[in-house]
């Protein structure tokens, strides 16, 4: 007679922790705030105050919103190619196929 638990797989601490961080939605989390630290390296600080990044990415697009056209054009016309190429150097677990800028509020 088997005791409760005894035929369970037993499994490593890294595949617990790894379960655990999915679950309780750290792993997000964490790559969330990556892509954070990443974008203020690329854009700069004083920018990065001026934008906020969506919590998803939606097929690859992350979506961010601007406080001025003229921040929306220097980042969506000029830097747009240059962001998406350096988010993804930086940040290897997210994978970023296109940014979508547009004019927010509530800044």
């Amino acid at each position: 007679m088997a005791r409760y638990g005894w035929n369970e797989r037993i499994v490593t601490i890294a595949e617990a922790i790894s379960s655990f961080m999915k679950q309780s939605g750290l792993t997000r989390k964490m790559r969330h705030d990556s892509l954070g630290r990443a974008w203020c390296e690329i854009i700069g600080v004083d920018l990065a105050e001026h934008t906020r990044l969506s919590r998803k990415i939606d097929k690859g697009v992350l979506r961010v919103e601007v406080d001025s056209s003229a921040l929306l054009a220097e980042l969506s016309g000029l830097r747009k190619a240059e962001i998406i190429r350096e988010l993804n150097e930086k940040v290897k677990s997210i994978y970023i196929e296109d940014v979508r800028f547009r004019l927010g509020s509530n800044f």
